[in-house]
């Protein structure tokens, strides 16, 4: 075994370590912004021309993708509802056969 993939090793266990002791928001925070997501997403649904209250939505969904560490407002909200609950989401279904999967 060379030195170099000593190193190797170390270096991926050092990133693994830090992956596992993630910092994890409050769950009275999560599920306060979720009740308020939800409460949102009714009143875009109920006035869709609305633009302070599609705005609103927006922001909403934005702060929910950032605490949760999703991309987009879908997986946020599934990740949100899942650590409010205290279960771990399914795995995300691979795409075989495109680019990059």
């Amino acid at each position: 075994m060379s030195v170099a993939s000593v190193a190797d090793d170390r270096e991926y266990g050092a990133t693994q370590e830090k992956e596992d002791a993630m910092l994890l928001p409050d769950r009275n925070t999560v599920d306060r912004l979720l009740r308020h997501y939800r409460d949102q997403e009714r009143t875009v649904l109920a006035r869709p021309c609305d633009l302070s209250a599609r705005r609103r939505f927006e922001d909403t969904a934005y702060t929910l993708c950032v605490l949760m560490g999703e991309r987009t407002a879908r997986e946020a909200v599934h990740a949100a509802e899942h650590y409010v609950a205290g279960t771990r989401p399914a795995p995300s279904p691979t795409l075989e056969g495109l680019p990059g999967a």
